[in-house]
């Protein structure tokens, strides 16, 4: 065997050990802004859009987002409330239900029960001072929960992702990490309602960038996915002009309204738990896979 040959089987098997090392201890190798791939799929199409998290803007939710698609918890969720206006795409906590008695078409994957048996899963959110009892929501990253970024908030764009939750009638206080380098390690008293995230987000489709004090957008769509997001934003409206006409309401006509009740297995409010109601795509918007791509 030639030196020159025996000296590339040695860099590729450095360069070989250097990503097991990466894959072993991703937190050594965790960058500013991982990566995700999102394969929605919808009406027997995939389309795979690409997104950019922002790990310095909001640390707290990137770890949770990723920790949940680590553990393929999105996988097969599917797009339960579709803004007619074709603003917003809601999704993360329900999949299309298989059962044809199912009146409501939706079940529900239960979060807290779910995640609780996640090894290692990241807390960012407690009941008490004390940390022993973890809620295992997300910090509220945003300005209305006392969060400021330094260089800005990210704002709403096309393609973004922002956590959601629903509103809470509550005025519980959970505790959350000080921000402060010189209180590092203690605890501060925040309003629960804004802390109290579990797995929803929402896909922005407005082209205008928008801020909001309220919940947290914590990863944009890359530029060479733009183009795919438009294609199944056609595909929707094809679909809808295809089966329910061109009228006015045609697009309304795309989804059947329907009432659930939400946050019943919620620590905080679930005894005063309310109906809330999703306009739910006729035919389903699924999410097919969720991967991270860069640590």
């Amino acid at each position: 065997m030639s030196k020159k040959m025996m000296k590339r089987i040695a860099c590729n098997a450095v360069a070989v050990l250097g990503v097991a090392a990466c894959l072993c201890t991703a937190t050594a190798c965790e960058t500013a802004h991982p990566e995700v791939e999102m394969t929605i799929s919808f009406n027997g199409n995939d389309y795979t859009l690409e997104y950019e998290l922002y790990r310095k803007v909001a640390p707290s939710t990137v770890e949770h987002f990723m920790a949940l698609v680590e553990n393929d918890y999105y996988n097969g969720l599917c797009v339960h409330d579709y803004d007619d206006s074709g603003l917003k795409m809601y999704t993360g906590a329900y999949s299309v239900a298989t059962d044809a008695e199912d009146e409501d078409g939706l079940t529900y994957k239960s979060y807290y029960e779910v995640v609780q048996g996640y090894e290692n899963f990241p807390i960012s959110v407690w009941q008490d001072s004390a940390k022993s009892t973890p809620l295992y929501t997300v910090y509220g990253e945003f300005d209305a929960n006392g969060f400021q970024v330094e260089n800005g908030a990210k704002k709403q764009s096309y393609g973004s992702l922002t956590m959601y939750y629903h509103d809470k009638s509550t005025t519980a206080k959970a505790y959350v990490p000080y921000l402060n380098a010189d209180k590092e390690g203690e605890l501060a008293t925040r309003q629960y309602k804004y802390n109290s995230a579990t797995s929803q987000f929402y896909i922005s489709l407005s082209t205008n960038e928008t801020s909001n004090s309220q919940y947290c957008t914590f990863a944009t769509l890359s530029e060479d996915s733009v183009e795919v997001l438009e294609d199944l934003q056609d595909a929707i409206a094809d679909y809808i002009a295809e089966n329910y006409g061109e009228e006015e309401d045609a697009n309304a006509a795309f989804t059947t309204e329907q009432e659930v009740t939400v946050d019943e297995d919620d620590l905080y409010v679930g005894k005063k738990a309310k109906a809330q109601k999703f306009d739910v795509p006729n035919e389903p918007i699924v999410i097919k896979e969720v991967k991270v791509t860069k640590y």
